[in-house]
């Protein structure tokens, strides 16, 4: 069973099952908001051993990743979220 308040660090099934049930609460946000599939994917980057990594929904307007950030001694999950501003088209003026 997963523990949310449990640490990834160092612990490879506890990181192994915050990746698989972060994706999959990611792709249930991604319904609920009604984002078309094709307009938005998931990826996970585990990173090393002494963090969790992060899971993040990339989407043209928004993505939001989902890690255990900077805890120090306390922890769970946190929501990173941030609005995309359009890239502007062609070279830097």
């Amino acid at each position: 069973m997963f523990q949310s308040t449990r640490s990834c660090s160092y612990d490879e099934e506890q990181k192994r099952r915050f990746h698989s049930i972060a994706r999959s609460r990611l792709k249930k946000l991604a319904a609920e908001l009604a984002l078309s599939v094709g307009t938005y994917h998931i990826c996970s980057n585990k990173a090393g051993i002494a963090v969790s990594g992060e899971i993040t929904l990339h989407h043209e307007q928004v993505y939001l990743q989902v890690g255990q950030f900077g805890l120090g001694s306390g922890h769970g999950i946190y929501p990173h979220l941030q609005h995309r501003r359009p890239e502007p088209l062609g070279p830097p003026a």
